[in-house]
């Protein structure tokens, strides 16, 4: 009966054929593939995009591992290879987006501080302006109102 339990407890290890290892292979290649564009457009949207680069190198080492296994005849190796670089494909994949959205609500955030700085920079001058032209006509005013005195 504990030999049974047991048994049924360990997951059983299933042989993949070698058709199912290079479809695994070749769709981790092309999520790869994807995960690297990603990292691109988020590098290009102004993100850090250092850690994920060394996700994605990690990635690439479990794809040339899966490769690898898949030349040696070890399939399942190469299945589970391709699985976890697929796994950490798409993660990558998934934070490149979030990096490029931020960047560009940053990019977008930036300009507008911009724009209200300029904006509040002509404000502040021409206040500046008229309350100038104000105190000039006051001063030239009460200076036209002065009467010089001779001093004996």
């Amino acid at each position: 009966m504990l030999a049974a339990c047991l048994a049924s407890a360990v997951p059983l290890a299933f042989a993949a054929s070698g058709e199912e290892a290079e479809a695994a292979v070749a769709d981790a290649e092309g999520r790869l593939r994807g995960a690297f564009a990603a990292c691109l457009d988020a590098e290009a949207a102004g993100a850090n995009v250092t850690g994920l680069m060394t996700r994605l190198s990690l990635a690439g080492v479990e794809l040339s591992g899966a490769r690898v296994s898949l030349a040696a005849g070890n399939f399942s190796d190469a299945v589970s290879r391709a699985e976890a670089c697929r796994g950490l494909a798409d993660g990558v994949s998934g934070d490149a987006n979030a990096l490029r959205t931020d960047a560009v609500a940053r990019a977008a955030g930036w300009w507008v501080t911009v724009l209200l700085s300029a904006a509040g920079s002509v404000v502040f001058l021409c206040v500046l302006f008229l309350v100038w032209r104000r105190f000039k006509r006051v001063y030239g005013d009460r200076l036209l109102k002065c009467r010089p005195e001779v001093a004996a």
